[in-house]
C-alpha cells in the first residue's frame, strides 16, 4: 500500500480505540495460516506484524514494523496492483481493500498472500488514519490452482488433437441435461460451437436424425437408471445438409444431488458405416453372382443334351443314303447344323465362364513351343478368313521362344482373338500374329486393321456379355470370348492388353512368362 506523507504528530484517535486482539484469536488464526494486522496510516506503523513475519520464517523484529518494510518484501510485479487496490478502497470505490500477491520468505522462496482490510478511522477531512485487516498464506492453494491449470492446459492440448469430441454430460433428476465440458473438436465434429452446446444441450438432440432420437433418449435413460456405460450410434445433421454417423461412449457416475454425470467421447464413424454398407452390398452381389453362375452352369449342361441330339439327327439326315435329301432340304439341314454348332460353341464358352467364376477351371502349365501353335491357329482360322476376304498370317514367328502356358487354353485364346480380328474387319483387311520377346515376358500380338474400338468403350471391353457397339453390327457373338480369354491368360500367369484406334484397327497383346518355370496346377477364379 502507498505510504502517505507523515505529519509531525499523529492526529487524535477521535474516540476509536486501538485494536487489541484476544491471544486465543491470534492462536486460532495462526493455526489457519492467517494473521491480523493494524496499520496506522499517517505514521506507517504496522501493529501485530510478528505473526505475519513468522509465517514467512523471519525472526521477531527482523523486519521493521512498517508498511514500507512489508511492501519491500513484495514481488516487484505485484506492488502496483496492491497500491491500486488500496487506493480504490481509500477513495470509497471498494467496500474493502483486497489483494493477492507474492512475498519473499526468509529462505528466499516466494509465498502467496491474500490480504483483506478496511479503513476504520478517518480524519475530519476524510483522510485514512487507521486500518484493520488480515493476511492469509495461500501458497498451497495457488500451487493447487497452478497444478489444476497445468492439467487443464494439458487436457486442452490433448482434446484439441484427438479426432473426436471429449465431453462431460450431466442429467438432473428432473430430466434436464447440460454439458459442463466439451472439447474444441465439437465444432468440427458436430457443426455446433462448444459455447453454444454448453448453453443449450438440447440442440444436439434436435440435430439428431428423427428416426434415431427415441433410441438415443432410451439409451441415456437406461444408462442413468442402471449406471451402466452408455454406448449409442446415431445420425447427426450438420449445418449445410451433411449427415454424419456418430458413435458415443461414456461412463456414468451418480452425484450427491441425484444428478448423473457422464465422462465420454464422441467420434465420426461415417466411413465405417459406408464400408459396412459396401460390404453388405458386395456380399449380396457375390451371392447373386453365385446364384447366376450356378443357374448358367446348370442350364448349359441341360441345353447340351438336346442340342447334341439335334446335331446328331442333322448329320444323319445329311448322310442318309437310303432316303437322300433334295437340294433345298440339304440347304435347310446345313443351316440347322450350322446354327446348332454355333449354339454349342456359345454353350461351351458359357460353361467355361461359369467354371472360371466358380474357381473350378484348371489349367495345366507346361513349356509350349509357340511357332507350331501359331501355325495351327492360322490354319484353323484360314477358312473363316478366306470367306471374309481377310488376309491372315504369322509374320516372322519361326524363331519365337517357348512360353509357360496351357497349350489347349492358349490355342483357345488365340483362336478367339484371331476370329474377332477377322469378323470385325473389312474385305481386303488383314490380321497378323507377331511375337516379341522380353527378359521376363513373351508377348504375342494379334493385330488387325479393322474398325477399331472407341476410347469410351475400351474400359468395358472385357466385361462378360458386353458387345459394346458391335451389338448392332449384325455380326454373331455373345460377348463372352474376351472375358473368358483374359481369365484364362491370367490363370496362366499372364495378362491381356489392348491398343486400339477407331477406324484404324486394334492390337490385342497376350503376355506370358517364358518357358522354364516349375509347373504348377492353377485354377482360374472369379477374381482372374
Amino acid at each position: 500500500m502507498t505510504v502517505p506523507d507523515r505529519p509531525e504528530s499523529d492526529p487524535a484517535p477521535h474516540g476509536v480505540p486501538a485494536f487489541t486482539a484476544d491471544p486465543r484469536l491470534h492462536q486460532a488464526l495462526a493455526g489457519a495460516g492467517t494473521s491480523v494486522w493494524e496499520w496506522h496510516v499517517t505514521t506507517d506503523r504496522l501493529g501485530d506484524l510478528d505473526e505475519g513475519t513468522a509465517m514467512l520464517g523471519y525472526a521477531r523484529g527482523e523486519i521493521a514494523s512498517t508498511q514500507a518494510a512489508w511492501s519491500a518484501l513484495m514481488h516487484p510485479d505485484d506492488r502496483a496492483g496492491n497500491d491500486a487496490a488500496y487506493e480504490r478502497h481509500a477513495r470509497g470505490e471498494a467496500a474493502i481493500y483486497e489483494h493477492e500477491y507474492r512475498i519473499k520468505a526468509r529462505d528466499g522462496s516466494w509465498r502467496w498472500m491474500s490480504e483483506r482490510g478496511r479503513i476504520v478511522e478517518r480524519a475530519p477531512g476524510g483522510a485514512p488514519l487507521r486500518m484493520l485487516g488480515t493476511q492469509t498464506d495461500i501458497s498451497e492453494r495457488k500451487r493447487a490452482e497452478g497444478l489444476a491449470l497445468e492439467l487443464a492446459q494439458r487436457l486442452h492440448k490433448i482434446t484439441r488433437h484427438v479426432p473426436g469430441m471429449v465431453f462431460q454430460f450431466a442429467r438432473r433428476p428432473d430430466g434436464s441435461g447440460y454439458f459442463p465440458f466439451v472439447s474444441e473438436r465439437c465444432l468440427a465434429l458436430t457443426g455446433i460451437a462448444p459455447e453454444v452446446l454448453r448453453t443449450d444441450a438440447t440442440i444436439m438432440l434436435r440435430a439428431t436424425e428423427r428416426a434415431d432420437r427415441e433410441r438415443v433418449r432410451e439409451s441415456i435413460r437406461r444408462s442413468m437408471q442402471r449406471l451402466v456405460p452408455w454406448r449409442c450410434e446415431f445420425r447427426l445433421h450438420l449445418p449445410g445438409g451433411t449427415v454424419r454417423w456418430l458413435r458415443g461412449s461414456a461412463t456414468p457416475q451418480a452425484e450427491d444431488d441425484g444428478t448423473v454425470l457422464w465422462h465420454g467421447y464422441l467420434e465420426d464413424v461415417s466411413e465405417l458405416h459406408e464400408l459396412e454398407q459396401a460390404r453388405l452390398a458386395r456380399t449380396a452381389a457375390e451371392a447373386a453372382n453365385r446364384a447366376k453362375t450356378e443357374f448358367l452352369s446348370h442350364m448349359s449342361h441341360e441345353l447340351r443334351t438336346p442340342l447334341n441330339a439335334v446335331l446328331g439327327f442333322a448329320q444323319l439326315l445329311q448322310i442318309d443314303g437310303a432316303e437322300p435329301l433334295g437340294v433345298r432340304q440339304q440347304r435347310h439341314v446345313a443351316l440347322i447344323k450350322e446354327a446348332g454348332e454355333h449354339l454349342l460353341e456359345m454353350i461351351s464358352e458359357l460353361l467355361d465362364l461359369t467354371r472360371v467364376e466358380a474357381g473350378r477351371l484348371e489349367v495345366a502349365l507346361a513349356d509350349v513351343a509357340l511357332a507350331p501353335l501359331l501355325r495351327e491357329c492360322v490354319d484353323m482360322l484360314q477358312p473363316l478368313a478366306d470367306a471374309a476376304g481377310v488376309a491372315i498370317g504369322t509374320g516372322a514367328c519361326d524363331g519365337a521362344p517357348p512360353v509357360r502356358a496351357d497349350r489347349t487354353r492358349l490355342k483357345q485364346v488365340l483362336a478367339n482373338l484371331l476370329s474377332n480380328g477377322i469378323k470385325y474387319n473389312r474385305r481386303g483387311g488383314s490380321v497378323e500374329l507377331r511375337v516379341r520377346a522380353g527378359a521376363r515376358r513373351i508377348t504375342i500380338d494379334v493385330a488387325d486393321d479393322g474398325a477399331g474400338i472407341a476410347e469410351k468403350d475400351a474400359k468395358a471391353l472385357f466385361q462378360p456379355f458386353n458387345r459394346l457397339a458391335q451389338r448392332h453390327s449384325g455380326i454373331e457373338g455373345t460377348g463372352i470370348g474376351l472375358a473368358l480369354s483374359r481369365a484364362l491368360v491370367r490363370a496362366m500367369g499372364g495378362d491381356i492388353a489392348v491398343r486400339s484406334r477407331l477406324g484404324a484397327g486394334s492390337t490385342f497383346s497376350v503376355e506370358l512368362p517364358p518357358a522354364g518355370d516349375a509347373p504348377r496346377p492353377t485354377r482360374a477364379g472369379a477374381d482372374s
